[in-house]
């Protein structure tokens, strides 16, 4: 049987808040609280945002599911009196490690936590070695560690039908396929499917953006002010992976994976598979709980028993790390900027943050 679990969600924007249509084939779940509603080990027992009108639109949307839930303009009060087990930080990105840094403070079991969990590698690393220091349990969201297509990806590197991984090629396409938007989960998904900490980084960003400095403003920011990027990742284990963002009106978002006996090409819905036999089309099993509910899944899951994540804080520090460094290339005129050592603990760094 499993043990009910006491939740708080920070930060009521869509992606924390919405709530489904409803429809004849029942919910897709794409947000923190559709998640933790579709959970039967989970109960929203309060809520914080400063924005009054986030909190009491949050009650009236839930409140056949949770018509008890406390609204909290402070975050510390929160954790003082509802004492939740598990959080959800989806508070914008410039306050987004003081929330995560608190909730372990308080204690909490386990955080569930969007992407980026910091705006700087110092944040970071404080917010590793806390979840360290605490014994919480954290995930970081990225949607496409919590896909079937993408394990299905990985299944099919393990198993030697493509020989050994050489290179990974990406192209991110569309209006919004900027590089601190949903670029931050192509390249998330670059190291994903590399399996191999980035040793290295070269980037260039799209021309009119020499001065850009990310996280300046809240969400929603124009989508005009930020940039596109091109970027080359190395990894320890040898695989080159090339990203390519480009800014035009139609989405299209696929990874090519090379290997020595066969090629993969990701879709956003399916595989291509090319071996010495052919090409096949292959498509992953549909399973109930995948993307947001499947990172609460698991994240339930560690906090009853225990394990490791497919998506830790050491995996969002290498991320932020190879978004700063691409900018930082950028800036020196694609100059080759050292991943590793930025990823190290502070006692072992030869030089500090």
């Amino acid at each position: 049987m499993l043990m009910q679990l006491p939740v708080a969600i920070c930060g009521l924007t869509p992606v924390a808040a919405r709530r489904p249509e409803p429809s004849l084939f029942g919910w897709v779940v794409e947000s923190h609280a559709a998640a933790y509603a579709s959970h039967p080990a989970c109960d929203v027992v309060a809520v914080y945002d400063w924005r009054q009108a986030l909190m009491t639109d949050f009650r009236d949307t839930w409140l056949d599911f949770w018509p008890a839930v406390a609204l909290y303009p402070y975050l510390g009060l929160l954790l003082d009196e509802a004492k939740p087990a598990i959080v959800s930080v989806a508070t914008p990105e410039v306050n987004r490690a003081e929330a995560v840094l608190a909730a372990l403070a308080a204690g909490v079991k386990g955080l569930l936590c969007e992407k980026p969990m910091a705006t700087s590698l110092t944040d970071g690393h404080r917010i590793i070695r806390a979840v360290r220091e605490s014994g919480a349990k954290m995930v970081l969201y990225q949607p496409r560690r919590y896909s079937p297509l993408f394990h299905q990806a990985l299944n099919l590197l393990h198993s030697g039908d493509l020989g050994e991984l050489r290179r990974i090629r990406c192209y991110h396409g569309g209006s919004r396929a900027l590089l601190f938007r949903t670029g931050a989960h192509v390249i998330d998904t670059l190291c994903f499917l590399a399996e191999s900490p980035v040793v290295e980084v070269t980037g260039r960003l799209e021309p009119g953006f020499d001065d850009y400095e990310p996280y300046l403003s809240e969400l929603p920011r124009d989508p005009g002010q930020e940039p596109t990027a091109s970027a080359r990742l190395i990894f320890a284990n040898g695989v080159v992976a090339h990203y390519d963002g480009v800014r035009h009106g139609r989405r299209v978002l696929w990874f090519d994976v090379e290997g020595s006996r066969g090629g993969l090409r990701i879709w956003e819905r399916h595989l291509e598979l090319t071996t010495a036999g052919g090409t096949r089309i292959l498509a992953p099993r549909q399973y109930d709980r995948v993307g947001i509910a499947g990172a609460v899944n698991e994240l339930v899951r560690l906090v009853q028993y225990g394990g490791e994540t497919i998506s830790s804080p050491e995996d969002g520090l290498q991320t932020l790390a190879v978004l700063l460094g691409i900018l930082e290339s950028a800036r020196h005129n694609t100059k080759t900027v050292a991943i590793a050592d930025r990823l190290m603990p502070e006692s072992q760094r030869h030089w500090r943050l």
